[in-house]
């Protein structure tokens, strides 16, 4: 049985998507009542590889600690009709190593991601959340005019849903933990596709 948490005033972001039939909302991560939760994502056969963080339940509460006092970034659980089902981390690119692959301008947000309840594979899920987190980082910041991404070359699946989210291709780069994508997704093409 899934738990359901949230209200929907906890939300930095909620919206009824009628693509998937469902309500799409991330809040800002919580120390005392998200630890245990990401310590178990974060152990899960399907994450290890790429996040690497299969760690005791102390260091990710440190991980989680830094995270929050990171002015560069921001921690969000992410739901799926009040169900918590995936982590994110939005951070301002130019502040990022990422900001050194690409003249990436002031406002510019990129996002990690990763489905922490492998129930919620396989269900047509992945472009609608993509979207909404997407959306909602366009939101955040009006003058956010681009939302950056940077998968690996490996993560056929989350590239696959690329396109799908008004994300395009800008090429290889390398960066210290992997060979990755870069991907931009511009707020005209976005909202000319999917409206704010």
């Amino acid at each position: 049985m899934l738990d359901r948490i949230g209200d929907k005033a906890d939300f930095a972001y909620c919206r009824f998507d009628p693509e998937i039939g469902a309500t799409v909302a991330f809040r800002l991560l919580d120390k005392e009542s998200d630890t245990e939760l990401l310590w178990r994502w974060m152990n899960q056969p399907h994450v290890v590889p790429q996040w690497k963080m299969a760690k005791p339940i102390e260091l990710i509460a440190d991980y989680i600690e830094r995270n929050l006092e990171d002015p560069h970034q921001d921690p969000y659980i992410g739901f799926i009709d009040g169900v918590p089902m995936s982590y994110w981390e939005a951070y301002w690119a130019k502040e990022d190593i990422l900001g050194q692959h690409y003249p990436a301008l002031e406002k510019d947000r990129g996002w990690h991601m990763l489905v922490g309840d492998p129930s919620f594979f396989g269900r047509g899920f992945a472009p609608a959340v993509i979207r909404a987190f997407t959306r909602f980082l366009f939101l955040d910041d009006p003058q956010t005019a681009k939302v950056v991404g940077e998968p690996a070359v490996s993560a056929r699946r989350l590239l696959r849903y690329a396109p799908e989210c008004a994300f395009e291709e800008q090429g290889e780069i390398e960066l210290p933990d992997k060979r990755a994508k870069l991907m931009f997704c511009h707020r005209e093409t976005f909202l000319q596709r999917f409206g704010i």
